[in-house]
């Protein structure tokens, strides 16, 4: 869990390029050539037989080109190897005058020619009829928005009835007794079947036998599937990917570094001419790391972009005659247990937690008699200041089954081994931005308070062995559902005021031009269950209080007694920054928009945020239930902890898999392997094969009902076939 030194990606010689913005895409015999739109002399090339290389003064044929934004990554899949190109984005505003932009929409573009061919001419039909105005001949293929899945499901089902010969209009009727919203969502299960195609999904040639059927032919996972199956697979996991891109919250900037917060970015100034942001970006935060590896390592350093999952909101407000505020709510999602909420709970034995998010929240101020110019916030605000909070789930082994709308959660592990995790969690928090507040919002009692009591026990454990400092954490619990019951929710300002204290104490950064002036000591660390509702209603609580200090502190608050209110506009504008963000994190980690959304953003609990928040549930639970599953395996193979196969075998077990059991079961075997061998294999014997294979339950069985794990070995004298018992370390 020890951070890496970004620089450690690539020799720090080959940062000396600055970061390469738009690129114009073309298709050649050989791969896809990048030729930078601001230098058009430098080219990368992504060749079919994998090769990344740069090119330099080289002339352009002339031939049809696309625009694309950014080389998301390249990834490789059982039939072919695709870039991920992002092909639309929009700017979400600026940040000290640098563009801030979301990604709306990617492409998958196959790296062979004819499939390449295929795809490129479709995002060239596609680009071309953008440009011309005409949205009657574009071609149909799927442009995510950023709205819920329930909008999400109506794209799509309203895409794969146009693009498919299968009509799936028949049947809907059985759903119309739900909300519109639900009901909607039902469909994209059926539609997972059909053929359509996706955002940059491509149909790459079946091979057909001399019978007109489809070959079989087997997978790296060891599933036999005919090459049209396996197509299908293929297709749905592309489609995924492209979900995840386009539909779920990826930022970026070409020229500000969204993986660090502002007071870390300007402890680690990087001395020298202004270097391709993979050089400075905090890996823990950039998303699509595993899957830029090859321009990494390739030459295509200047092309790798850090996308960040997460939030950017951004707001301005006219405070007074002289002052304009900038407002802007960053969260930046750490990927090392990435995951959606049932999937992903807890610690892994890293110490790596489910949904750690660290949030900043800044604010940029122009005074007008300070510049002596028109109040206007660009590229050098007079004041800049910046909070720190985070969120993330309880720091051990602890687990949650899908199983209805309010399953109960489980403590797994042992007291040492959930002490040690939740130690090795704090420690690193601790050397990356100091002093931990703990503030635990979950229930003291009924279905959460196994897990709550096992997080103060599994702390206090910690500080009494000594395995963390008692001066650097504090752990404050604060049953949130009790306290604001009855829809009090202006009960949440009593806890603010009860850290009031550690608020004060802690600080924030603040810089007035390009003299730092205060920094942040320590950081609240906030989670409920999920960390999403509960939790995005006290961070906001938290944050719009130092705001309140900011203010007070820069001299501009007009009537510090009255808090935001003191002034037109502005507390709206901070509600909805906080409400938009918790919606974004909310639906990358549970499927829908965050509950209690109506208190964030109007400060109010009303009857109809109730009646959302019921219809949110019932969302998750059928997400949880029929989608997650895929989701999360499409997720571990972005960053790296699954394999393609795995993701493969998913769609036909139908669940995923942590990737810390992958590697526990892959030891296991190992070990019966070697341990069959020594008890079974006699002196003499040459081993030929050994290897773990499913075998049924009983003996002379003609069909395997239950499947065990046995070890097959094969030697020059004999065949075994041994049952293990991994407890017992027995052998029979």
């Amino acid at each position: 869990m020890a951070a890496e030194s970004p620089s450690s990606i690539a020799d720090k010689s080959a940062c000396i390029a600055a970061q390469v913005r738009q690129s114009r895409l073309s298709l050649c015999s050989t791969g896809y050539r990048l030729q930078s739109v601001d230098s058009p002399t430098r080219t990368l090339v992504l060749g079919f037989d994998g090769q990344v290389f740069t090119e330099t003064d080289s002339e352009v044929e002339d031939q049809q080109t696309v625009i694309v934004h950014a080389v998301a990554g390249i990834f490789k899949l059982e039939q072919h190897s695709y870039v991920l190109a992002v092909t639309d984005s929009h700017c979400q505003g600026t940040i000290s005058g640098k563009d801030i932009y979301e990604v709306s929409g990617v492409c998958a573009l196959p790296l062979d020619y004819d499939s390449g061919k295929t795809a490129f001419q479709e995002l060239l039909q596609e680009q071309i009829t953008r440009a011309s105005g005409d949205k009657s001949t574009a071609a149909p293929r799927k442009s995510y928005s950023t709205g819920d899945v329930a909008g999400l499901a109506a794209a799509q089902l309203a895409d794969n009835s146009s693009a498919d010969t299968n009509d799936y209009s028949t049947g809907e009727a059985g759903f119309r007794w739900l909300s519109p919203q639900i009901s909607r969502m039902f469909r994209p299960s059926r539609e997972s079947l059909a053929s359509g195609t996706e955002d940059g999904a491509t149909r790459p040639s079946t091979p057909q036998t001399e019978h007109g059927g489809s070959d079989v032919v087997e997978t790296s996972s060891g599933v036999r599937k005919t090459s049209t199956s396996l197509e299908r697979m293929e297709r749905r996991v592309v489609e995924e990917i492209a979900r995840v891109f386009s539909t779920s919250g990826m930022f970026y900037a070409f020229d500000y570094d969204l993986t660090r917060s502002l007071q870390v970015k300007d402890r680690q100034v990087v001395d020298g001419v202004s270097e391709p942001l993979a050089c400075t970006a905090d890996r823990d935060y950039w998303f699509n790391w595993h899957i830029q590896q090859p321009l990494l390592t390739g030459g295509g350093l200047a092309w790798a972009l850090p996308l960040v999952q997460g939030s950017v909101q951004i707001g301005r407000c006219q405070i007074s005659k002289d002052d304009v505020v900038q407002i802007s709510v960053v969260s930046r999602r750490n990927w090392r247990r990435i995951g959606m909420r049932y999937e992903r709970r807890g610690a892994d034995t890293n110490g790596n937690v489910a949904n750690f998010v660290e949030t900043e929240q800044i604010l940029e101020l122009e005074s007008k008699q300070e510049s002596g110019q028109h109040a206007d916030v660009g590229a050098h605000p007079t004041h800049i200041a910046s909070f720190v909070q985070t969120r993330g789930s309880m720091p051990f082994f602890w687990t949650q089954t899908g199983a209805g709308l309010h399953p109960a959660a489980v403590v797994a592990g042992t007291d040492d081994s959930n002490a040690t995790t939740c130690a090795q969690h704090l420690q690193h928090e601790i050397s990356r931005v100091g002093r931990q507040v703990l503030v635990s919002l979950v229930e003291h009692g009924g279905r959460e308070a196994a897990v709550g009591t096992a997080y103060a026990g599994v702390v206090g454990r910690c500080v009494a062995s000594e395995m963390i400092d008692a001066r650097m954490v504090r752990y404050v619990p604060w049953d949130f559902h009790h306290e604001t019951r009855g829809m009090r929710y202006e009960n949440v300002q009593q806890l603010v005021e009860q850290l009031r204290g550690e608020i004060s104490g802690m600080g924030y950064y603040w810089r007035a031009g390009n003299a730092p002036l205060t920094t942040q000591h320590g950081i609240f660390r906030v989670n409920c269950m999920d960390c999403l509702d509960r939790t995005n209603v006290v961070q906001s609580a938290i944050a719009r209080a130092v705001f309140n200090e900011q203010l007070v502190r820069l001299g501009v608050h007009a009537a510090p007694e009255l808090g935001l209110a003191a002034h037109a506009g502005l507390e709206p504008t901070l509600n909805r920054l906080w409400a938009n963000n918790g919606d974004y994190i909310s639906r990358q980690y549970a499927g829908t928009s965050a509950m209690k959304g109506d208190f964030t953003r109007t400060g109010r609990r009303n009857f109809g945020g109730m009646v959302n928040d019921a219809t949110y549930s019932l969302a998750r639970l059928w997400i949880n239930t029929f989608r997650d599953y895929f989701s999360q395996a499409v997720l571990d193979f972005l960053v790296g902890n699954h394999t393609a196969s795995a993701v493969f075998r998913t769609l036909i077990d139908l669940r995923s898999r942590e990737p810390d059991q992958v590697r526990q079961m892959a030891s296991a075997r190992e070990t019966a392997v070697r341990t069959s061998v020594a008890i079974v294999v006699r002196d003499g014997e040459r081993v030929q094969l050994a290897c773990v294979v499913q075998s049924p339950m009983a003996l002379d069985s003609l069909k395997i009902a239950t499947a065990a794990d046995s070890v097959l070995i094969l030697t020059d004298a004999a065949v075994y076939v041994c049952s293990y018992c991994d407890r017992q370390q027995k052998v029979s």
